[in-house]
């Protein structure tokens, strides 16, 4: 009933976005319409008019005719002013592009079918400029469409039909900036324009057709278009010439290869521990197994439900002999079963690395994170670029889709109105809540392994050697346990990203397709955070970069915690203080001001800084140290638990909704920012402490339901893909989205189950196999000797 309400609540919140109506609208053409060459008329519109008198029609009639030449001037794809320009002579195109243009031309005039299928193709100014239509794209498919039958009709040889190009004909995207002086008070649109034109004519030639066009204007024309980007998407990238594709490719074969023989291998095993099992009388010490249900082996068949019920074995292709020990070979490549990797991900034991309120935390965080980044999106796709007279650097609005936001005029108008919105604008504590119980569990167990029994006598160095070395060790584990999946998914976007920017029409500002393949080293080091933000891959990895820099110095400080604590402590309050002082002082110059209308706002000064964000961490390092010191134990009375409580969730909703309605001076907004965070980690660390120590009642059972541990244990990776599936999704509808409610929902459910069936792929052929060689050479780790 909570996870319902819940998402509930985060599904209703990402609704306030509701209202983007934007569609491109069709064009029916009759033959009749197209005049001769020399008088090729515009093409018409129909424009709603509202019910006048006749006397209001005749007084008005002057404002009607400039209201229509006002909008026949958004027509971008002038026809009749690029036939004039055709009889002049020499346009400098290339010959193939000019020699295919003029049989096009002369199909128009001729009114051939192919020739106003390519026309009724190509994208136009329809209606809604100013309420989101800005996605001018046309109608690929149809585009694509006769591309596939001239290919067909070369192939045949047979008798071309009416509707088939005597030429390949391809879909051009071209990006423009549009500024309307008195359409709609001096603004300029960001338009997506799609054409379909012949193949020959190259991105040079699309630019020179749009800028003779666009030459033709009048001087006193109220709109002026600047050309962006152009994209052939009939050209350009391909797989098979990508490097990064074919590494991938072979990674996938050989992590296949040893999948299939890893799974066949534990199953062998499996298969000979069970006829072990029928041969003996009883369970003795000969075989290092545990069955589910030992009574299910008597009727003397061995099934595939009996050869999982085998949870555990010891890796030796010898199951008779109990000093047989399992070889590093043999359970390096166990490391790869399918079956042993299920069992782990979907077990429903809490685990000896985590604590069971952290699994409901982390679920529950991650589906706030895919909300956003839903809504964040798809309503890029949906909704109205603005770009004022002051905007704020073309960098910023390039970098990503997620920059972009403050931008997009229905957000302003009607998202921002929502209360229920701030859960979507705020949506940072999320990530907050990672950090916090990233640094309770190091902090929880660091101090649980150095005092187990058996710690001390495997330790070989001692003295500050050994706590070098140990610091080495534990940071060499970090980098080894996330890297290989995250060096993965950055080649699966680097190829995607590339695909989709040559081959789709939209585009979702990311440069995830440059800078991929030249950043990379940057992400592999973790210091992707330190640069522009039009310099970067994947943007949203800042997490994993600085919670691997907040990974380092927790290391540092807990092993001087071990020998010095008041040391470690006074360290950790200093780290604390100089985080809020920094971000106040860098808000006071920034003259940051808190805003519903611009949660974005100083992004690269602010939002993904590690001095900005550290706070949470180091809280969660203390709570993880008070959950080792009082062994998960806390004696309080119930009065004293439910005033806590009350604080707790009184904070959330303060820190999260409190900016509805109000307007911070900048150094209200400096605290603001700066204390934020660290009290949503000081909210959760009531939640998560309560919870362990047995006053969670029933917010315990629903964090720590069993049912949320396997995709707990897949918020990795579903961190990483998510993004990814959901551009992928967005990018090649290519089409503007025409939301609502119901939409949204579906959409977000969607994208939620789509990333956990991608996580579990990546996690069982990737993820949960490194870990599993990360233990085989864990240098603490003891084999057993044969005797």
């Amino acid at each position: 009933m909570f996870l319902k309400i819940y998402t509930s609540i985060l599904i209703f919140a990402c609704w306030s976005a509701d209202g983007l109506k934007s569609s491109e609208g069709s064009v029916q053409f009759d033959g009749n319409e197209l005049k001769p060459m020399n008088n090729v008329s515009k093409i018409n519109r129909t424009i709603s008019l509202e019910k006048y008198s006749a006397d209001e029609i005749v007084s008005n009639a002057t404002l009607t005719d400039r209201t229509m030449l006002h909008l026949d001037e958004l027509n971008i794809w002038n026809l009749h002013v690029l036939t004039k320009l055709w009889n002049r002579g020499s346009l400098n195109l290339s010959i193939d592009c000019e020699a295919d243009m003029t049989n096009y031309m002369t199909g128009l005039s001729l009114g051939e079918e192919w020739a106003l299928k390519m026309t009724d193709a190509t994208g136009r100014y329809t209606w809604g400029l100013s309420s989101g239509n800005v996605f001018w794209v046309g109608a690929v498919d149809q585009c694509r469409d006769m591309e596939e039958q001239f290919i067909e009709w070369q192939k045949t040889k047979s008798k071309r039909e009416e509707n088939t190009p005597p030429f390949p004909v391809g879909m051009s995207s071209a990006t423009v900036n549009l500024n309307v002086r008195r359409f709609t008070s001096n603004e300029t649109y960001r338009i997506i324009f799609g054409l379909c034109l012949p193949d020959a004519c190259g991105v040079d030639d699309v630019e020179k057709l749009l800028r003779l066009v666009e030459d033709q204007r009048r001087d006193d024309s109220s709109v002026r278009m600047t050309i962006g980007t152009i994209r052939n998407l009939s050209r350009g990238y391909s797989f098979w010439e990508d490097p990064i594709f074919h590494i991938l490719s072979v990674a996938f074969v050989i992590v296949t290869v040893l999948v299939i023989l890893g799974t066949l291998y534990d199953v062998s095993l499996r298969y000979r521990i069970l006829q072990t099992e029928q041969t003996s009388s009883s369970m003795d010490n000969t075989t290092e197994l545990k069955i589910l249900n030992h009574a299910e082996t008597a009727d003397g068949k061995i099934t595939m439900k009996k050869i999982w019920s085998v949870r555990e074995h010891n890796g030796s292709s010898d199951v008779h002999n109990s000093n047989s020990a399992p070889r590093p070979f043999s359970e390096a490549l166990l490391s790869f079963s399918l079956l042993l990797n299920l069992s782990k991900v979907f077990s429903l034991d809490v685990g000896a690395d985590t604590l069971a309120p952290i699994h409901g935390l982390r679920f529950l965080s991650m589906l706030w994170i895919i909300l956003v980044h839903t809504c964040l999106t798809v309503n890029v796709v949906s909704g109205t670029p603005v770009v004022p007279s002051s905007l704020v650097s073309a960098r910023r609005r390039r970098c990503h889709a997620f920059s972009v936001v403050s931008e997009i005029k229905t957000f302003k108008s009607k998202a921002e109105n929502n209360f229920l919105y701030q859960t979507i604008s705020n949506s940072t504590y999320s990530v907050d809540t990672f950090f916090f119980m990233s640094g309770c569990l190091v902090s929880f167990l660091y101090f649980r392994t150095i005092t187990r029994d058996g710690m001390k006598k495997k330790k070989i160095i001692r003295g500050a050697c050994g706590e070098v070395l140990q610091f080495l060790g534990m940071v060499w584990y970090r980098y080894f346990r996330l890297t290989p999946v995250y060096l993965l998914v950055i080649g699966l976007i680097e190829v995607t990203s590339s695909w989709y920017y040559d081959h789709t029409m939209l585009d979702l500002y990311a440069l995830d397709y440059q800078n991929c393949r030249k950043f990379w080293w940057r992400n592999a080091l973790y210091i992707n955070t330190y640069f522009a933000m039009d310099e970067r891959c994947i943007v949203w990895s800042w997490y994993l970069a600085n919670d691997t820099l907040f990974y380092i110095i927790g290391t540092i400080i807990l092993i001087v915690g071990a020998r010095f604590l008041s040391t470690a402590a006074i360290i950790t309050l200093c780290l604390l203080i100089g985080s809020w002082t920094t971000t106040v002082a860098v808000s006071l110059k920034l003259e940051h001001v808190v805003s519903v209308q611009d949660p974005f706002a100083r992004y690269e000064s602010l939002y993904d800084k590690p001095w900005s964000r550290i706070g949470p961490y180091l809280l969660g390092m203390m709570a993880g140290w008070y959950l080792y010191k009082t062994d998960c134990e806390m004696k309080i009375s119930k009065t004293v638990a439910s005033v806590l409580w009350l604080f707790s969730f009184v904070a959330m909703l303060s820190i999260v909704y409190g900016v509805y309605g109000n307007t911070f001076s900048p150094f209200v907004s400096a605290l603001y920012t700066a204390l934020s965070h660290s009290g949503w980690a000081v909210s959760i660390g009531w939640i998560l402490i309560a919870c362990v120590t047995g006053h969670g009642r029933l917010i315990n059972k629903i964090l720590s339901w069993p049912g949320l541990y396997p995709l707990s244990r897949l918020s990795y990776c579903a961190y990483l893909v998510h993004p990814a599936i959901i551009r992928a999704v967005v990018l090649h509808g290519e089409s503007s989205i025409h939301l609502t409610r119901g939409l949204m929902a579906i959409l977000f459910l969607g994208f939620t189950v789509a990333t956990y069936a991608a996580s579990l792929i990546i996690s069982l052929l990737f993820e949960a196999p490194v870990v599993s060689l990360l233990r085989i050479v864990h240098p603490l780790r003891k084999w057993k000797k044969a005797k």
